[in-house]
């Protein structure tokens, strides 16, 4: 993949430019950023990944630095294109995780504030005292009332810094999810917005008319000035710099719904189980923006003809959860075998950083029952495991509840290596799962995949070159042994609510 040269021709000079033959997709997630580059069959070519960190100042607070989150993603576009003249790759797609905003300064780009994350849960006060609220939001929304997404925050962050909040009201300070705040750097400030994936998760923006709603915005005392403008997933936002190129932006899509892409559910009734930092369950609905109990209603991309919804649910805690018992124990967790006697497991409910659907309770701790002195680290971690499958299974049954039973279910992330928590999860659920395409590229592969598909290089829900290869589980745990375990989490799960209020 070495530039292309220019070509003299009859003693006079002139270039032939090169045919673009690669997507670029970048994954700005909550632990890393991540750059892939995809050819036209779909199949990863370069990936690079650099770490961010997260900085916990207080139970309950959980922050980025913006400048590192920028710095991740130009070092990862760096090491991803080292080598590859610009011009072969047609555009690129921008998947961020999507409640975690920050406010700058749009004369310098200089964050104001940190990156609040969206595990950070400072705005739970101003939710509880707008719960009168929480059935217009539902409405307005498809969201829960929930201090995981941006709006309370923001108004945390206004209510103790007036001037600030002035400031955004002349226009003079920006808010912005991610994608956003990244696209505004990239870009030399050029390029400034958002769309309805990232939009969404700020409880400001109406699901029907993809807008800014103004009623939202007065109940969380956030100006309008200070937003960006929504355009669509599938959009040219705009064009950034990269060794001696310009490479153009042609999709931006949070980082779920870039996953439910990347592993291959592109069409309605397919399902994706994306085991991150969280775990995210998201059933593609098609045309139709579904309501399920208990569950969140989203969008999963749009173009300018056309806009695709969601239902999903969110276990804010998996692979963090599974860090921390790493990190307490002293223990790196590889790959975990069958344990030994899954009867016998201590019984984690990782409610870490609360407990998300069905049940909403954002005060909720994580807890740990049924410990003994034979307990190991690698019971800790098998417990945990057990545990997001048990919650994921909490999820998937809500959806079946409601007449939504998935066509096929796809795992991914980088907790879906796990061979036994996959065979646990298909038992728990009564079915076997198909376990997506190897390897961390997934999430950046579907914002590609958008990508290609806004500049009219292939049809999501018809291009054979998007069937990406499957493995069907193994399913050698028995239902029996499944339903045993759900069980034990139940109870526990009931104890835990009763103590959470």
């Amino acid at each position: 993949m070495a530039s292309r040269l220019a070509r003299s021709h009859g003693g006079a000079g002139w270039y032939t430019p090169p045919v673009p033959r690669y997507w670029l997709g970048i994954d700005q997630g909550s632990t890393a950023t991540k750059v892939c580059l995809m050819d036209r069959r779909g199949k990863i070519q370069r990936f690079a990944t650099r770490p961010i960190g997260t900085i916990l100042r207080r139970p309950g607070w959980a922050e980025h630095d913006a400048e590192s989150i920028l710095r991740s993603v130009q070092a990862a576009l760096d090491a991803a294109l080292r080598g590859v003249d610009p011009g072969l790759i047609a555009g690129a797609g921008l998947a961020c995780q999507r409640s975690t905003f920050v406010i700058w300064d749009p004369r310098s780009g200089r964050p104001l504030t940190p990156a609040l994350s969206w595990q950070d849960r400072r705005g739970e006060e101003i939710c509880a005292a707008l719960r009168p609220r929480a059935p217009l939001i539902r409405r307005r929304t498809g969201l829960r009332l929930s201090p995981h997404y941006a709006a309370s925050k923001i108004r945390w962050i206004f209510d103790r810094s007036p001037g600030l909040r002035r400031r955004a009201e002349k226009g003079a300070a920006r808010i912005g999810t991610l994608d956003a705040f990244l696209l505004f750097r990239l870009t030399g400030g050029e390029a400034w917005s958002t769309d309805p994936t990232h939009a969404a998760r700020t409880l400001l923006m109406d699901l029907r008319r993809l807008e800014w709603d103004p009623e939202l915005l007065d109940l969380f005392r956030i100006p309008l000035a200070a937003l960006p403008p929504i355009r669509p997933s599938a959009f040219p936002a705009g064009e950034i710099a990269v060794r001696g190129g310009r490479l153009r932006i042609a999709a931006t899509v949070g980082d779920q719904q870039a996953a439910l892409l990347g592993v291959g559910c592109r069409r309605a009734g397919e399902a994706a189980v994306n085991y991150g930092t969280g775990a995210f369950v998201v059933l593609n609905s098609g045309r139709r923006a579904r309501r399920v109990s208990g569950l969140l209603t989203s969008v999963a991309w749009s173009s300018f003809e056309e806009t695709r919804y969601l239902v999903e649910g969110t276990v804010n805690s998996a692979g963090g959860a599974l860090g921390w018992i790493e990190n307490v124990t002293g223990r790196r967790i590889g790959s975990l075998g069958a344990p030994r006697n899954p009867d016998r497991l201590p019984c984690v409910v990782p409610a870490f950083a609360g407990l998300g659907a069905p049940h909403w309770l954002s005060r909720a701790r994580g807890a740990i029952f049924d410990l003994d002195l034979a307990t190991t680290a690698e019971d800790l971690a098998a417990g945990t495991m057990a545990g997001v499958a048990c919650r994921v299974g909490e999820i998937v049954q809500a959806m079946v509840g409601a007449g939504m039973r998935p066509r096929r279910i796809v795992a991914g992330g980088g907790l879906a290596e796990q061979a036994w928590l996959l065979d646990l999860q298909g038992a728990i659920l009564r079915r076997r799962l198909v376990k997506g395409p190897r390897g961390e590229a997934g999430t950046g592969r579907g914002a590609a995949i958008l990508a290609g598909h806004a500049r009219g290089d292939w049809n999501l829900e018809s291009d054979r070159r998007l069937e990406f290869p499957t493995k069907r589980c193994r399913g050698r745990i028995s239902f029996e042994e499944g339903r045993r375990l759900a069980a034990r989490f139940q109870r526990a799960l009931g104890r835990l609510a009763g103590s959470s209020g």
